[in-house]
């Protein structure tokens, strides 16, 4: 029968023993993460035919004007004389309806924040008092601070944002109600707006200039916690940097996640900029100081260095990133950080500090965060709120912002932009 007729011949061969000693040769040719053989020991990129150059001709939106915003909008400009005639209608309406008279419903134009002021009754007694009480504005700012944390602010930010608004109208008179809606709209947009106008500026491109004059790089170092877009956002600002004329260098300094060095070397690639790496399982420390000298060697204006992403409790890699930015002295120091995140803004942003700041090796140059980088802006909608929760915290301005997948889609902080929309609905 023909199951048994085919003897040996149909007979399956053995399985053959695998000898791992022979994948020795393929595996070092899988390898590229140690090569060196570049001009300056390690930052030239083998050919990739799958990897094409990007064409830098396009802008970034970092040189775009200010009204190139995707929260602006023609809608959000309120005029403060139509908002308090329509706060005084609204008031003169109520007053001279009939008893029985169901109110019409219909928009304020002075938008939602008149609508919760003419919606409360307490307020409508505060119009003729010697002076204005917390007391009397406590029902506007606590929906005021919820609207805030409805916006990804940090709740304590939002708390500390009304008790200051607060404090700045105790005492003020009012003339009549429709100047309290115009009041208390234009405090808090003077709170918001001094908030994120950052106190101290950074010009890069000044920076870059006056260091290369010196005849060193210029360094930016890159960090946060995992998975927010450093690696990405460092392109983007390498490619800004590249439509300026600027030399860039980036370097791989984070040795620990398996494909961070792949992943920057194809970002090198499509931008024409050298990459320095050492692969993995180095100290990072080490890496980015040999990145600096290799700059100096071969003209760079500027390193990119890119870190390990970790959570601000882990205590081994805050050590080494403390160690990294102690041995090099980087020029600037940008927090990565996503504008999805509400009060994990405050803990990152206030741990972060507070760690670089106690393991400072010299007391005399505790580091801090110099800016911060808004990433996945362009997820949120009108929830801005992580803006001003970091810059709150630290201090320190959010210097770009990304906002989208393309090199081109960074840009600066549209102020006047979060500010309506932290006041919207």
């Amino acid at each position: 029968d023909g199951g048994g007729g085919g003897g040996k011949k149909n007979a399956k061969r053995p399985k053959e023993k695998r000898v791992w000693a022979d994948t020795k040769g393929k595996a070092k040719d899988l390898d590229f993460s140690a090569r060196g053989d570049g001009a300056d020991g390690g930052d030239a990129p083998t050919e990739e035919p799958d990897v094409q150059r990007v064409d830098i001709s396009a802008p970034s939106r970092v040189d775009a004007d200010e009204d190139d915003d995707a929260l602006s909008s023609e809608d959000d400009d309120e005029d403060d004389e139509e908002e308090a005639r329509s706060n005084a209608a609204a008031m003169n309406a109520s007053t001279s309806r009939p008893a029985g008279e169901k109110k019409k419903t219909k928009k304020n134009g002075g938008g939602w924040l008149s609508g919760v002021l003419n919606a409360s009754p307490m307020l409508r007694g505060v119009v003729g008092k010697s002076a204005l009480e917390e007391e009397d504005l406590a029902p506007v700012l606590e929906t005021l601070k919820t609207n805030f944390m409805n916006k990804n602010v940090a709740e304590e930010i939002a708390e500390r944002l009304c008790e200051s608004v607060a404090a700045s109208l105790r005492g003020r008179k009012l003339a009549s109600f429709s100047s309290l809606s115009a009041m208390v709209k234009r405090a808090m947009e003077d709170a918001l707006t001094r908030i994120l106008t950052p106190t101290r500026s950074v010009d890069v491109l000044r920076e870059v200039k006056t260091a290369k004059a010196s005849g060193r790089p210029y360094v930016i170092t890159f960090v946060g916690v995992n998975g927010v877009g450093k690696s990405t956002n460092l392109s983007k600002v390498a490619y800004w940097l590249l439509q300026h004329d600027v030399r860039v260098m980036i370097a791989a300094c984070d040795t620990f996640r398996a494909g961070a060095v792949e992943q920057l070397r194809t970002h090198c690639k499509r931008l024409g900029v050298p990459l320095f790496e050492r692969g993995y399982e180095k100290d990072p420390a080490s890496v980015a100081s040999e990145a600096v000298k290799a700059a100096r060697r071969t003209g760079a204006d500027v390193v990119l260095v890119d870190t390990a992403g970790r959570m601000q409790d882990n205590e081994p890699l805050m050590r080494a990133l403390a160690k990294l930015i102690n041995v090099n002295e980087p020029d600037l120091v940008l927090f990565v950080g996503e504008a999805l995140v509400g009060n994990d803004a405050v803990d990152q942003l206030s741990k972060f500090n507070e760690r670089l700041s106690d393991l400072a090796t010299d007391a005399k140059k505790r580091r801090v965060i110099d800016g911060v980088v808004l990433s996945k802006f362009d997820t949120i909608d009108d929830k801005v709120g992580a803006a001003l929760s970091m810059v709150y915290t630290s201090g320190a301005p959010v210097m770009f912002v990304g906002c989208g997948q393309t090199y081109t889609d960074l840009k600066r902080l549209n102020v006047r932009s979060v500010v309506k929309s932290l006041l919207s609905k």
